[in-house]
């Protein structure tokens, strides 16, 4: 008898937000490193360095380094961009993060879309693994708390710094 084949579902999971603002302002805070490197990360983090190729093909790297002096290297490429509308990358997982003990997970696919919602935006993010067993080590470890962690720092971002959130 054979192993059963994980879907998506297994592989995976999404979060949804409403950001009040509209689809062109998140679109732009999702694509321009300086103002990525503002929200992006775990609470208490900063990012030193944020360098966005945001095209199909086109490289990302994001250095996250936390309030306790760890650096995380995240990086990928871009699948698909479509303006204000949705972003499809690759993560990268850096092979030399301490929390895979040797063994890092395969590579990631990040999916966000934007939907127009009156004057909000409807952002819809899902993380596709490559294995249902690459799934439970990440969620164990955190992964999605990080996330709505980011997300939350995006909402602040967008609430009280209108002027700087572009």
């Amino acid at each position: 008898m054979s192993a059963p084949i994980a879907t998506a579902a297994d592989r995976g999971f999404a979060i949804e937000r409403i950001f009040n603002a509209p689809v062109e302002r998140v679109f732009k805070l999702w694509t321009d490193p300086l103002l990525v490197a503002q929200w992006w990360g775990i609470k208490g983090c900063t990012i030193p360095r944020c360098e966005l190729d945001v095209r199909a093909g086109g490289r990302w790297r994001i250095d996250m380094l936390t309030a306790g002096g760890t650096l995380y290297r995240n990086q990928g490429s871009y699948l698909e961009v479509a303006e204000n509308a949705g972003l499809s990358y690759r993560d990268e997982p850096d092979p030399e993060i301490r929390e895979w003990a040797g063994k890092p997970p395969g590579e990631s696919v990040h999916t966000v879309t934007f939907t127009p919602d009156g004057a909000r935006t409807h952002v819809h993010f899902e993380v596709t693994f490559a294995s249902a067993a690459d799934r439970e080590r990440l969620l164990a470890l955190g992964m999605r708390g990080g996330w709505t962690q980011s997300l939350d720092r995006l909402e602040q971002l967008i609430e009280g710094s209108a002027d700087h959130a572009g």
